[in-house]
């Protein structure tokens, strides 16, 4: 298959695709070689050996079994309980599993995605990219592919202030889940929609501003975060924010006029507009 990255540009019309050779290919042929997916299949969940089985691999034990969480676009999220195999530490972390396929196009709109490599452990290999879909299709992904979006994102982004602690990647045929560190605290959307006091109370527009340094310096990593606004802000006990879901975002360097500056900037603009009219709301 043709190497390619594609990029939405704010419209159906404005999608750009950057070949990585001569060849390109259709929609239609996209479609013909991977075939659709079933947004509405559903997937067990990963079996807990492999989770225990990467944990050990980055020093830790699970201690004891899942403990439900709450929901996330994907799949449930669990609460861990781990122990350091070294220190004897123990703190919580977080699971959110990969396991069915949602309409990701009708909640986020057309967006672009890095597709999967031919070896999903490997975060450091070469990854493939393909076409996404109009907005009247599914998207022709796996949800292992996000998964490894997320991952890969979340390794390369640990230097970055309030972006998760990421402690690995769990693979289960076509599913999975990513281990993170546990944010006790409220999801900023939450905070919103109890209203005007508890967004005084809260500083939500600090806290505003503290997402955009957290999505700048994201971006200048090479990671553009696919939408600051819409995606889940934990609030931790020192009410710092975290900015989560990485499974979509574009890659590239922001220091230049491109396409890739403009998204960046396009996201600035969005974190900005939220804040205005959060002020402004009675």
């Amino acid at each position: 298959m043709c190497a390619k990255k594609s990029y939405n540009l704010g419209g159906q019309k404005e999608l750009l695709t950057i070949y990585e050779s001569d060849q390109a290919l259709s929609l239609e042929q996209v479609e013909d070689l991977e075939g659709p997916v079933n947004p509405d299949k559903k997937l067990e969940l990963p079996d807990l050996s492999k989770v225990r089985e990467v944990l050990r691999e980055s020093g830790w034990e699970l201690i004891g079994d899942r403990e439900s969480c709450s929901g996330g676009a994907f799949g449930p999220i669990f609460k861990l309980k781990v122990r350091e195999m070294t220190s004897g530490k123990e703190l919580f972390l977080m699971e959110r599993t990969f396991t069915e396929m949602q309409d990701i196009e009708r909640r986020f709109g057309l967006v672009e995605i890095e597709s999967v490599p031919s070896s999903h452990n490997n975060l450091d290999s070469e990854p493939r990219y393909e076409l996404i879909n109009q907005s009247d299709h599914h998207q022709d992904k796996l949800i292992i592919d996000y998964l490894y979006n997320e991952a890969r994102a979340l390794k390369e982004l640990q230097a970055v202030k309030g972006v998760p602690k990421f402690y690995g990647a769990v693979y289960d045929d076509l599913n999975g889940s990513i281990l993170t560190e546990f944010i006790d605290g409220p999801d900023l959307s939450m905070i919103v929609l109890r209203g005007k006091q508890a967004i005084i109370e809260w500083n939500v527009p600090e806290l505003l501003e503290k997402v955009k340094k957290i999505y700048t310096a994201a971006a200048e990593a090479g990671f553009i975060h696919h939408n600051p606004v819409g995606a889940t802000i934990m609030i931790g006990p020192d009410r710092e924010p975290y900015l989560a879901d990485w499974y979509l975002y574009a890659q590239g360097r922001i220091d230049a006029e491109s396409p890739i500056r403009d998204k960046y900037l396009q996201g600035l603009r969005d974190i900005e507009e939220f804040e205005k009219m959060l002020l402004t709301a009675e």
